[in-house]
């Protein structure tokens, strides 16, 4: 019964995120009105592209891991959409003129870049995040 469950779960969490996406996520915690995944973006592959649908007191989080000299390009859109990215200590953050899109730069070592969406009262809303090459300020 276990691995039947399992196994359900998987499935499910592979129909909900955009294709190749699966590739990129390392765990995910779901708990009471909070979903947290951890992903980690490689350059040579395809976007980190997910959508889904957020509201009421539910809080989505997705976390980036990155490592010194890595720069990413975070954009989320979605009608009603509250979204918040914290580099943490160990990143820079900046934003483009629509807030819509960040670049993060990773400075030190490693760090883990948090991302929360939220809506009222609820919203669907599509997150890109590209890992963006040395050089690059777009990719």
């Amino acid at each position: 019964m276990k691995k039947t469950t399992m196994a359900a779960v998987l499935l499910m969490a592979s129909l909900l995120l955009a294709p190749g996406c699966v590739n990129h996520v390392i765990h995910t915690h779901e708990g009471v009105s909070r979903e947290t995944t951890w992903i980690r973006v490689e350059e040579a592959k395809t976007p980190f592209v997910v959508s889904d649908i957020v509201g009421g007191e539910h809080i989505t989080r997705y976390r980036i891991l990155g490592f010194e000299g890595e720069r990413y390009l975070i954009t989320g859109s979605g009608e009603d959409l509250y979204m918040s990215v914290d580099p943490g200590p160990s990143a820079r953050l900046t934003s483009t003129p629509d807030d819509d899109t960040c670049l993060v730069e990773v400075l030190s070592m490693d760090a883990l870049i948090s991302i929360e969406l939220s809506a009222h009262p609820v919203s669907e809303y599509t997150l890109e995040i590209h890992r963006v090459k040395a050089g690059d300020i777009f990719p």
